[in-house]
């Protein structure tokens, strides 16, 4: 009995990060060649039991003005909005119901957001993006649970950026290389990307050893 508190209390007190699965999209890939700062090259995920951790990293971050936002659709959540909580004009295949929407401009601000089970949005958590000026990258830190997200989900993204405008659309996408048509058109995401939240190694660990079992992710 004393042997398997102490081992949940070590596998819930455990902390560490998933490996990071990385995704790339072309440099260039946008109308006008010099807004660098809103030109995506790649993105890093990974996750630990609590936190997904998102970095977004740029051809060349160079001004201290933007907007980015991440669109996400949860595998086997049925309700689903073809619009963004932000307005923005990005259409995707079938939907989305989580968002994340940032901005680095005056210090930077932003928040998550998931759809309920009644189909409407709610605001969840805010969202401080942490920028690395010399290493051109963002990086955000959101809770899973301000996603509606649980260990073992899998959910199609992708990552964009955007002016500040309601109805602005994605200039550059992280899971396309077509270019946008920008300024004052629509916007449209294929969705292609994929993640699945996973336990981290630690928490694995000290299941096995404790005899609770666990999920391996698939390569």
């Amino acid at each position: 009995m004393l042997r398997s508190v102490a081992c949940a209390m070590a596998v819930f007190g455990t902390t560490g990060f998933a490996a990071a699965d990385y995704y790339t999209d072309d440099a260039a890939d946008i109308f006008d060649g010099g807004l660098t700062n809103l030109d995506i090259i790649g993105a890093e995920i990974t996750n630990d039991d609590f936190d997904l951790v998102v970095s977004i990293d740029f051809l060349d971050l160079n001004a201290d003005w933007g907007k980015y936002v991440m669109l996400i659709d949860r595998v086997g959540f049925e309700n689903q909005s073809l619009e963004n909580p932000w307005g923005r004009q990005i259409t995707t295949p079938s939907g989305i119901d989580a968002f994340m929407g940032s901005w680095i401009d005056g210090g930077g601000g932003g928040g998550a957001y998931r759809m309920d089970s009644s189909g409407d949005w709610i605001g969840t958590g805010g969202v401080s993006p942490e920028v690395d000026w010399e290493g051109d990258r963002i990086t955000y830190r959101m809770a899973l649970a301000d996603l509606g997200l649980e260990l073992g989900d899998t959910f199609n993204f992708d990552i964009g950026t955007t002016g500040g405008g309601e109805s602005d659309p994605a200039i550059d996408l992280l899971s396309t290389n077509d270019v946008q048509p920008g300024w004052g058109s629509g916007s449209s995401s294929p969705m292609s990307n994929s993640y699945t939240v996973i336990p981290t190694p630690g928490v694995i660990s000290l299941a096995l050893v404790c005899g609770f079992g666990a999920r391996r992710r698939r390569d």
